[in-house]
C-alpha cells in the first residue's frame, strides 16, 4: 500500500497538472471499488474548477470551487494516469475529462475508493477523524510522543498505528527505526526521551528524503504511466534480509521478523 511519501508524490503530480483546471465531464466505467462510486458524482463536479489538492495521511483530498470535496484512497494498487485522448485499459474505473487532458483512475485490486464530502464533513469522516498528526508537522514532537506512547505495545506497531501518527507503513517504519538505532521489538514503555527524540528526527529525515526521491517503488506504486520511486535505491533494511548491515558492515546481517502479520527488517546488533 502506498505510504505517505508515495501519496505525497501523487498529490504533487495531480496539483501540477490539474490544480485550477475545470472538469468538463466525468464517466464511471466501474463503480464497484471498496465503496461504490456514487452514480450522481457528475452532479457535484461538472464544470467546476479544482481549487486545491492536498493530502491527509494516506488520503488525497480534492477541493472544488463549490466547496465539495473528493476524498480518495489509492488502496493497494490504485493510481492515476494522464491521457491526451480516451484509451481505456483493464481496471480503469473513473475518468475525469478536462479541456486538454483526461485523468483516469485505475485500480487492479479495487481496494481504493472515491467519496464525495462537503468540506466541513471530510475531516470529520470515519476515515480521517481519528488519525494522528502529520509526522512532518510541528505537532509531532517530543511532548506529543511522551504523552501518546505510554502503552503496552512495541514501537514498530505504535508507528504503524494511524491513530498515533498519520501515513506511516511497513517500509518507512523499518527504515525510521534503523536510522534511529531502535529495535522494532522494543516496548514503548521502555523508551527513553532521548530515544523518542531520535525516532521523531529520523521520521522527519526519512520521509523528507523519500518525498524528494518520489517515494519507493515496491510492486504496484505508479504515477501516471511511469513507475517512479527512486527511494527504493536508498533503502537500508527493508527487503534486505540476509544482506550485511550497512552500519555494522560484514559483521551482522539484516533480519526479517513478523509483527502483527507484517514483515519487519532490522539489525539486531546496532538497533537496541
Amino acid at each position: 500500500m502506498p505510504e505517505l511519501p508515495e501519496v505525497e508524490t501523487v498529490k504533487n503530480f495531480l496539483s501540477s497538472n490539474f490544480n485550477g483546471k475545470r472538469i468538463q465531464k466525468i464517466k464511471i466505467i466501474n463503480k464497484k471499488l471498496r465503496y461504490e462510486i456514487k452514480p450522481n458524482i457528475s452532479k457535484y463536479f461538472i464544470n467546476l474548477i479544482i481549487t486545491k489538492i492536498y493530502r491527509r495521511g494516506k488520503y488525497l483530498i480534492l477541493l472544488f470551487e463549490n466547496n465539495y470535496t473528493l476524498l480518495i484512497h489509492l488502496g493497494m494498487t490504485g493510481y492515476f494516469r494522464i491521457l491526451d485522448k480516451e484509451n481505456l485499459i483493464k481496471h480503469d474505473h473513473l475518468i475525469f475529462y478536462f479541456k486538454s487532458k483526461i485523468l483516469v483512475f485505475n485500480d487492479i485490486r479495487k481496494f481504493g475508493f472515491v467519496k464525495i464530502y462537503r468540506p466541513d464533513e471530510v475531516l470529520k469522516s470515519q476515515h480521517l477523524i481519528k488519525i494522528g498528526p502529520e509526522p512532518l508537522s510541528k505537532e509531532y514532537d517530543l511532548n506529543y510522543f511522551k504523552h501518546k506512547s505510554k502503552r503496552k505495545t512495541n514501537i514498530k506497531n505504535l508507528l504503524m498505528n494511524q491513530y498515533f501518527v498519520a501515513g506511516l507503513g511497513n517500509i518507512y517504519c523499518s527504515e525510521i527505526l534503523f536510522d534511529a538505532e531502535i529495535n522494532p521489538k522494543k516496548n514503548c514503555n521502555n523508551l527513553k526521551p532521548e530515544q523518542m527524540k531520535r525516532i521523531i528526527l529520523s521520521t522527519k529525515k526519512i520521509l523528507t528524503k523519500a518525498i524528494k526521491f518520489g517515494g519507493t517503488t515496491i510492486k504496484n506504486f505508479i504515477v501516471s504511466n511511469e513507475k517512479i520511486g527512486y527511494f527504493k535505491n536508498e533503502l537500508k533494511v527493508y527487503g534486505k534480509e540476509h544482506s550485511h548491515c550497512v552500519r555494522c558492515k560484514k559483521v551482522y546481517k539484516i533480519k526479517k521478523i513478523l509483527q502483527n502479520g507484517r514483515s519487519t527488517f532490522f539489525c539486531s546488533n546496532c538497533q537496541r
